[in-house]
Protein backbone atom coordinates (compact mmCIF):
# COMPACT_ATOMS: atom_id res chain seq x y z
CA UNK A 1 0.00 0.00 0.00
CA UNK A 2 1.52 3.35 -1.06
CA UNK A 3 0.78 6.95 0.67
CA UNK A 4 -1.12 9.27 -1.26
CA UNK A 5 -0.86 13.40 -0.61
CA UNK A 6 -2.90 15.46 -3.26
CA UNK A 7 -2.17 18.99 -3.48
CA UNK A 8 -4.94 21.17 -4.86
CA UNK A 9 -6.51 24.19 -3.02
CA UNK A 10 -9.82 24.13 -5.07
CA UNK A 11 -10.36 20.58 -4.28
CA UNK A 12 -12.18 21.72 -1.12
CA UNK A 13 -14.93 23.01 -3.56
CA UNK A 14 -16.37 19.86 -4.50
CA UNK A 15 -15.85 18.22 -1.36
CA UNK A 16 -18.68 20.35 0.62
CA UNK A 17 -22.48 20.05 0.27
CA UNK A 18 -22.28 23.89 -0.37
CA UNK A 19 -19.98 23.56 -3.69
CA UNK A 20 -18.83 26.18 -5.49
CA UNK A 21 -17.03 26.36 -8.86
CA UNK A 22 -13.43 24.53 -8.91
CA UNK A 23 -12.65 23.62 -12.65
CA UNK A 24 -12.02 20.12 -14.70
CA UNK A 25 -8.44 19.83 -12.58
CA UNK A 26 -9.99 19.23 -9.50
CA UNK A 27 -12.97 16.91 -10.81
CA UNK A 28 -10.42 15.04 -12.20
CA UNK A 29 -8.23 14.75 -9.33
CA UNK A 30 -11.06 13.24 -6.88
CA UNK A 31 -11.69 10.72 -9.62
CA UNK A 32 -7.74 9.72 -9.03
CA UNK A 33 -9.01 9.83 -5.28
CA UNK A 34 -11.93 7.86 -5.07
CA UNK A 35 -10.09 5.17 -7.33
CA UNK A 36 -7.08 4.98 -5.36
CA UNK A 37 -9.08 4.65 -1.95
CA UNK A 38 -11.15 2.01 -3.39
CA UNK A 39 -7.65 0.06 -4.49
CA UNK A 40 -6.53 0.49 -1.25
CA UNK A 41 -4.35 3.08 -1.24
CA UNK A 42 -4.18 5.26 1.74
CA UNK A 43 -5.19 9.10 0.41
CA UNK A 44 -4.25 12.23 2.44
CA UNK A 45 -5.51 15.56 0.82
CA UNK A 46 -4.44 19.15 1.68
CA UNK A 47 -6.68 21.51 0.43
CA UNK A 48 -8.31 24.88 2.00
CA UNK A 49 -10.26 23.97 4.35
CA UNK A 50 -10.79 27.09 6.39
CA UNK A 51 -14.33 27.86 7.40
CA UNK A 52 -16.01 26.25 4.12
CA UNK A 53 -18.45 24.28 5.65
CA UNK A 54 -19.65 20.80 6.05
CA UNK A 55 -18.19 17.98 3.70
CA UNK A 56 -20.53 15.92 1.69
CA UNK A 57 -21.02 12.09 3.52
CA UNK A 58 -18.92 10.71 0.38
CA UNK A 59 -15.73 12.89 1.47
CA UNK A 60 -15.75 12.52 5.23
CA UNK A 61 -13.44 9.50 5.09
CA UNK A 62 -10.90 11.39 3.07
CA UNK A 63 -7.93 12.68 5.18
CA UNK A 64 -7.90 16.62 5.24
CA UNK A 65 -4.78 18.23 6.18
CA UNK A 66 -5.25 22.30 6.09
CA UNK A 67 -3.52 24.35 3.65
CA UNK A 68 -1.70 27.40 5.10
CA UNK A 69 -3.80 30.40 5.62
CA UNK A 70 -3.85 32.23 2.25
CA UNK A 71 -3.84 35.54 3.36
CA UNK A 72 -1.37 35.95 6.19
CA UNK A 73 2.17 37.48 5.92
CA UNK A 74 3.13 40.14 3.63
CA UNK A 75 2.88 39.50 -0.01
CA UNK A 76 5.85 38.57 -1.96
CA UNK A 77 7.38 37.28 0.59
CA UNK A 78 5.26 35.32 2.63
CA UNK A 79 6.23 32.05 0.42
CA UNK A 80 9.55 31.99 1.86
CA UNK A 81 8.96 32.79 6.08
CA UNK A 82 5.60 31.28 6.04
CA UNK A 83 4.06 28.94 3.39
CA UNK A 84 7.53 26.86 2.32
CA UNK A 85 8.27 25.83 5.95
CA UNK A 86 4.27 25.37 6.48
CA UNK A 87 4.30 23.02 3.47
CA UNK A 88 7.48 21.49 4.59
CA UNK A 89 6.48 20.38 7.99
CA UNK A 90 3.06 19.07 6.99
CA UNK A 91 5.10 17.04 4.17
CA UNK A 92 7.01 15.63 6.46
CA UNK A 93 4.28 15.19 9.28
CA UNK A 94 2.58 12.98 6.54
CA UNK A 95 5.30 11.25 4.68
CA UNK A 96 3.82 10.29 1.66
CA UNK A 97 5.39 8.08 -1.12
CA UNK A 98 3.96 10.18 -3.56
CA UNK A 99 2.78 14.14 -3.93
CA UNK A 100 0.34 14.45 -6.93
CA UNK A 101 -0.21 18.43 -8.10
CA UNK A 102 -2.71 18.72 -10.32
CA UNK A 103 -2.09 22.03 -11.71
CA UNK A 104 1.57 22.91 -12.75
CA UNK A 105 2.40 26.06 -12.45
CA UNK A 106 5.24 28.80 -10.73
CA UNK A 107 4.45 26.78 -7.16
CA UNK A 108 5.50 23.35 -8.85
CA UNK A 109 9.47 24.53 -8.47
CA UNK A 110 8.88 25.36 -4.60
CA UNK A 111 7.21 21.83 -4.39
CA UNK A 112 9.24 20.00 -5.94
CA UNK A 113 12.17 21.34 -3.93
CA UNK A 114 10.41 20.23 -0.63
CA UNK A 115 9.42 16.87 -2.50
CA UNK A 116 13.17 16.20 -2.91
CA UNK A 117 14.52 17.17 0.35
CA UNK A 118 11.82 14.84 2.24
CA UNK A 119 12.66 11.82 -0.64
CA UNK A 120 9.01 12.47 -1.62
CA UNK A 121 8.00 11.21 -5.03
CA UNK A 122 6.58 14.12 -7.24
CA UNK A 123 4.10 13.59 -9.60
CA UNK A 124 2.46 16.25 -11.39
CA UNK A 125 -0.28 15.98 -13.70
CA UNK A 126 -0.71 18.27 -17.20
CA UNK A 127 -4.40 20.29 -16.81
CA UNK A 128 -3.72 21.69 -19.86
CA UNK A 129 -2.00 22.02 -23.22
CA UNK A 130 -1.06 25.68 -23.15
CA UNK A 131 0.64 24.64 -19.86
CA UNK A 132 3.52 23.03 -22.62
CA UNK A 133 4.04 25.79 -25.72
CA UNK A 134 4.00 29.61 -26.37
CA UNK A 135 0.10 29.85 -25.95
CA UNK A 136 1.09 30.06 -22.04
CA UNK A 137 2.40 33.49 -22.14
CA UNK A 138 -0.61 35.31 -23.14
CA UNK A 139 -1.62 34.86 -19.42
CA UNK A 140 1.54 34.65 -17.78
CA UNK A 141 5.06 35.94 -17.18
CA UNK A 142 8.36 34.86 -18.77
CA UNK A 143 9.62 34.27 -15.42
CA UNK A 144 6.76 31.86 -14.27
CA UNK A 145 6.77 29.87 -17.18
CA UNK A 146 10.63 29.32 -16.36
CA UNK A 147 9.55 28.31 -12.99
CA UNK A 148 6.88 26.23 -14.39
CA UNK A 149 9.67 24.53 -16.19
CA UNK A 150 11.69 23.87 -13.86
CA UNK A 151 9.07 22.35 -11.63
CA UNK A 152 8.69 19.56 -14.38
CA UNK A 153 12.57 18.85 -14.29
CA UNK A 154 12.14 18.43 -10.19
CA UNK A 155 9.00 16.01 -10.91
CA UNK A 156 9.44 12.43 -10.52
CA UNK A 157 6.75 11.48 -12.90
CA UNK A 158 4.26 13.60 -15.15
CA UNK A 159 0.82 12.49 -16.24
CA UNK A 160 -0.14 13.42 -19.46
CA UNK A 161 -3.99 13.58 -21.03
CA UNK A 162 -3.39 13.39 -24.55
CA UNK A 163 -0.32 12.49 -27.27
CA UNK A 164 0.19 16.52 -27.65
CA UNK A 165 1.18 16.72 -24.05
CA UNK A 166 3.20 13.45 -23.33
CA UNK A 167 5.13 14.21 -27.45
CA UNK A 168 5.82 17.74 -26.06
CA UNK A 169 7.04 16.54 -22.55
CA UNK A 170 9.13 13.96 -24.40
CA UNK A 171 10.66 16.73 -26.16
CA UNK A 172 11.25 19.24 -24.03
CA UNK A 173 12.29 16.80 -20.54
CA UNK A 174 13.78 13.90 -22.57
CA UNK A 175 14.50 11.13 -19.76
CA UNK A 176 12.01 12.07 -17.75
CA UNK A 177 9.16 9.50 -16.57
CA UNK A 178 6.02 10.35 -18.52
CA UNK A 179 2.50 8.42 -19.36
CA UNK A 180 -0.22 9.21 -21.44
CA UNK A 181 -3.49 8.30 -18.90
CA UNK A 182 -7.34 9.47 -19.91
CA UNK A 183 -9.02 11.25 -17.15
CA UNK A 184 -10.78 8.88 -14.85
CA UNK A 185 -14.62 9.64 -14.72
CA UNK A 186 -16.05 9.15 -11.42
CA UNK A 187 -19.89 9.71 -10.87
CA UNK A 188 -21.64 9.65 -7.29
CA UNK A 189 -25.61 8.89 -8.04
CA UNK A 190 -27.44 5.89 -6.20
CA UNK A 191 -30.18 6.30 -9.30
CA UNK A 192 -27.97 5.65 -12.89
CA UNK A 193 -29.30 8.70 -15.35
CA UNK A 194 -29.81 7.26 -18.50
CA UNK A 195 -29.75 9.85 -21.74
CA UNK A 196 -32.98 10.43 -23.15
CA UNK A 197 -32.22 13.78 -24.35
CA UNK A 198 -35.77 14.62 -23.62
CA UNK A 199 -35.03 18.43 -23.63
CA UNK A 200 -34.00 19.25 -27.06
CA UNK A 201 -31.56 21.83 -26.47
CA UNK A 202 -27.62 22.16 -27.10
CA UNK A 203 -26.16 22.47 -23.59
CA UNK A 204 -22.90 24.61 -22.35
CA UNK A 205 -21.24 23.60 -19.75
CA UNK A 206 -17.91 25.15 -17.80
CA UNK A 207 -16.66 28.58 -16.00
CA UNK A 208 -17.10 31.67 -17.54
CA UNK A 209 -13.39 32.90 -18.78
CA UNK A 210 -11.22 33.48 -21.59
CA UNK A 211 -10.40 30.03 -22.48
CA UNK A 212 -14.02 29.16 -22.71
CA UNK A 213 -14.12 31.66 -25.76
CA UNK A 214 -17.84 32.80 -25.30
CA UNK A 215 -17.65 34.96 -28.42
CA UNK A 216 -17.88 31.71 -30.28
CA UNK A 217 -21.00 30.94 -28.03
CA UNK A 218 -22.62 33.59 -29.28
CA UNK A 219 -21.80 33.63 -32.77
CA UNK A 220 -23.08 29.91 -32.51
CA UNK A 221 -26.35 30.90 -31.12
CA UNK A 222 -26.91 33.61 -33.16
CA UNK A 223 -26.78 31.75 -36.14
CA UNK A 224 -28.93 28.56 -34.65
CA UNK A 225 -32.00 30.34 -34.12
CA UNK A 226 -34.47 27.70 -34.11
CA UNK A 227 -32.13 25.70 -31.61
CA UNK A 228 -33.01 26.26 -27.69
CA UNK A 229 -29.28 26.55 -25.97
CA UNK A 230 -29.08 25.94 -21.83
CA UNK A 231 -26.19 27.96 -20.29
CA UNK A 232 -24.40 26.61 -16.85
CA UNK A 233 -22.19 27.76 -15.26
CA UNK A 234 -20.26 30.48 -13.12
CA UNK A 235 -18.16 33.44 -13.80
CA UNK A 236 -14.28 33.19 -12.70
CA UNK A 237 -11.99 34.88 -10.26
CA UNK A 238 -10.69 36.78 -12.93
CA UNK A 239 -13.10 37.68 -16.11
CA UNK A 240 -11.92 39.06 -18.90
CA UNK A 241 -13.52 42.15 -21.27
CA UNK A 242 -14.39 40.08 -23.93
CA UNK A 243 -16.01 37.27 -22.00
CA UNK A 244 -18.05 39.39 -19.82
CA UNK A 245 -19.13 41.65 -23.11
CA UNK A 246 -20.50 38.19 -24.74
CA UNK A 247 -21.95 36.97 -21.65
CA UNK A 248 -24.24 40.24 -21.40
CA UNK A 249 -24.95 39.90 -25.29
CA UNK A 250 -25.43 36.21 -24.80
CA UNK A 251 -28.25 37.12 -22.12
CA UNK A 252 -30.00 38.93 -24.85
CA UNK A 253 -30.84 35.81 -27.19
CA UNK A 254 -34.19 34.89 -27.29
CA UNK A 255 -33.00 31.21 -27.80
CA UNK A 256 -30.41 31.08 -24.96
CA UNK A 257 -31.37 30.50 -21.23
CA UNK A 258 -28.71 30.48 -18.25
CA UNK A 259 -28.89 27.83 -15.48
CA UNK A 260 -26.46 29.50 -13.39
CA UNK A 261 -24.10 27.12 -11.77
CA UNK A 262 -24.38 23.33 -11.23
CA UNK A 263 -23.64 21.18 -8.21
CA UNK A 264 -21.73 17.48 -9.06
CA UNK A 265 -25.25 16.07 -8.44
CA UNK A 266 -27.15 18.39 -11.30
CA UNK A 267 -24.45 18.07 -14.04
CA UNK A 268 -25.17 14.66 -15.38
CA UNK A 269 -29.08 14.98 -15.61
CA UNK A 270 -28.31 18.87 -17.41
CA UNK A 271 -26.02 16.38 -20.02
CA UNK A 272 -28.45 13.64 -19.96
CA UNK A 273 -31.42 15.28 -21.20
CA UNK A 274 -29.93 17.14 -23.94
CA UNK A 275 -29.23 16.68 -27.48
CA UNK A 276 -25.58 17.71 -27.59
CA UNK A 277 -22.74 19.24 -25.27
CA UNK A 278 -21.56 22.33 -27.12
CA UNK A 279 -18.03 23.00 -26.67
CA UNK A 280 -16.75 26.52 -27.54
CA UNK A 281 -12.94 26.65 -25.82
CA UNK A 282 -9.94 28.29 -27.39
CA UNK A 283 -7.77 24.90 -26.13
CA UNK A 284 -8.20 21.97 -23.75
CA UNK A 285 -6.36 18.97 -22.30
CA UNK A 286 -9.12 16.30 -22.00
CA UNK A 287 -12.27 17.96 -21.13
CA UNK A 288 -13.91 16.54 -18.31
CA UNK A 289 -17.83 17.77 -19.60
CA UNK A 290 -16.85 15.61 -22.36
CA UNK A 291 -16.66 12.33 -20.18
CA UNK A 292 -19.89 13.48 -18.29
CA UNK A 293 -21.87 13.65 -21.73
CA UNK A 294 -20.80 10.56 -23.37
CA UNK A 295 -21.37 8.71 -20.42
CA UNK A 296 -25.03 9.51 -20.52
CA UNK A 297 -25.54 9.11 -24.61
CA UNK A 298 -24.90 12.83 -25.32
CA UNK A 299 -22.83 13.36 -28.09
CA UNK A 300 -19.95 16.76 -28.16
CA UNK A 301 -20.42 18.88 -30.53
CA UNK A 302 -16.47 20.29 -30.60
CA UNK A 303 -14.54 23.07 -32.89
CA UNK A 304 -11.22 21.63 -34.73
CA UNK A 305 -9.03 22.77 -31.26
CA UNK A 306 -10.55 20.31 -28.98
CA UNK A 307 -10.27 17.18 -30.21
CA UNK A 308 -8.20 14.89 -28.12
CA UNK A 309 -6.09 12.28 -29.43
CA UNK A 310 -9.03 12.61 -31.82
CA UNK A 311 -11.70 10.24 -30.05
CA UNK A 312 -14.41 12.18 -31.00
CA UNK A 313 -13.74 12.05 -34.71
CA UNK A 314 -12.43 8.53 -34.65
CA UNK A 315 -15.11 7.05 -32.44
CA UNK A 316 -18.05 8.85 -33.83
CA UNK A 317 -19.17 10.70 -30.86
CA UNK A 318 -20.03 13.84 -32.36
CA UNK A 319 -19.35 16.53 -34.78
CA UNK A 320 -16.10 18.56 -35.05
CA UNK A 321 -16.41 22.14 -36.79
CA UNK A 322 -13.84 23.98 -38.35
CA UNK A 323 -16.32 27.40 -37.61
CA UNK A 324 -19.45 28.72 -36.99
CA UNK A 325 -20.81 27.87 -41.10
CA UNK A 326 -19.55 24.34 -41.05
CA UNK A 327 -21.06 23.21 -37.75
CA UNK A 328 -24.41 25.02 -39.29
CA UNK A 329 -23.82 22.90 -42.24
CA UNK A 330 -23.33 19.17 -40.19
CA UNK A 331 -25.80 19.75 -37.86
CA UNK A 332 -28.78 20.03 -40.34
CA UNK A 333 -27.17 17.09 -41.81
CA UNK A 334 -27.90 14.68 -38.44
CA UNK A 335 -30.60 12.68 -38.44
CA UNK A 336 -32.32 10.64 -35.88
CA UNK A 337 -30.56 7.67 -37.11
CA UNK A 338 -27.42 9.55 -36.90
CA UNK A 339 -27.81 11.12 -33.61
CA UNK A 340 -28.87 6.92 -32.27
CA UNK A 341 -25.61 5.91 -33.33
CA UNK A 342 -23.55 8.59 -31.78
CA UNK A 343 -25.51 8.23 -28.33
CA UNK A 344 -24.58 4.76 -28.18
CA UNK A 345 -20.80 4.65 -29.27
CA UNK A 346 -20.70 7.53 -26.43
CA UNK A 347 -21.75 4.97 -24.20
CA UNK A 348 -19.56 2.21 -25.03
CA UNK A 349 -15.95 4.06 -25.50
CA UNK A 350 -16.89 6.11 -21.69
CA UNK A 351 -17.49 2.46 -20.24
CA UNK A 352 -14.41 1.04 -21.83
CA UNK A 353 -11.75 3.82 -21.56
CA UNK A 354 -12.44 6.43 -18.60
CA UNK A 355 -13.36 3.75 -15.45
CA UNK A 356 -11.73 5.70 -12.48
CA UNK A 357 -10.91 2.31 -10.98
CA UNK A 358 -9.53 0.87 -14.05
CA UNK A 359 -7.28 3.82 -14.59
CA UNK A 360 -6.19 3.68 -11.12
CA UNK A 361 -5.28 0.41 -11.13
CA UNK A 362 -2.84 1.57 -14.08
CA UNK A 363 -1.20 4.54 -12.78
CA UNK A 364 -0.56 2.06 -9.50
CA UNK A 365 0.96 -0.27 -12.09
CA UNK A 366 2.85 2.23 -14.17
CA UNK A 367 4.24 3.88 -10.55
CA UNK A 368 5.79 0.63 -9.44
CA UNK A 369 7.09 -0.18 -12.80
CA UNK A 370 8.73 3.45 -13.20
CA UNK A 371 10.13 3.14 -9.67
CA UNK A 372 11.97 0.18 -9.82
CA UNK A 373 13.16 0.75 -13.38
CA UNK A 374 14.71 3.87 -11.47
CA UNK A 375 16.45 2.02 -8.94
CA UNK A 376 18.05 -0.47 -11.08
CA UNK A 377 19.46 2.54 -13.00
CA UNK A 378 20.76 3.69 -9.83
CA UNK A 379 22.28 0.57 -8.82
CA UNK A 380 24.10 -0.43 -11.96
CA UNK A 381 25.45 3.73 -11.86
CA UNK A 382 26.33 2.96 -8.24
CA UNK A 383 28.21 -0.57 -9.33
CA UNK A 384 30.06 1.15 -12.01
CA UNK A 385 30.96 4.15 -9.70
CA UNK A 386 32.16 1.19 -7.70
CA UNK A 387 34.11 -0.57 -10.78
CA UNK A 388 35.87 2.75 -11.47
CA UNK A 389 37.29 3.42 -8.15
CA UNK A 390 38.33 -0.21 -7.60
CA UNK A 391 40.65 0.01 -10.58
CA UNK A 392 41.93 3.61 -9.86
Amino acid sequence: MARFLFYDDKLINLMMQDEKPCGGAAVQTYGWIRGLMEEGQEVYVMTDVNGKGVLKEECRNIKLVPMYERNRGVRWLRWLYYRLPYNYKKMKAIKPDYLYVSIPGWTSFLIGIICHLLKIKFIQRISNDNQLDKRFRKDHSVVHQFLLFCGFRLSDHILCQNNFQLLNIKKKFPGKSAIKLFNPLYVNHETPVEGDHSGHYIAWLGIYRRQKNLKLLYQIASLLKKEQFLIAGKEGAHCDEETSFYLEKLKQLPNVKFSGFLHRTEVIPFLANARFLLNTSYYEGFSNTFLEALSVGTPVLSNINVNPDGIISKNNLGIIYNDVFDLCRQHAAITPELHQLMSENAREYVAHNHGYRLLSRRLLRYLSEADVTKARRRKRRLAQLTDQTTQE
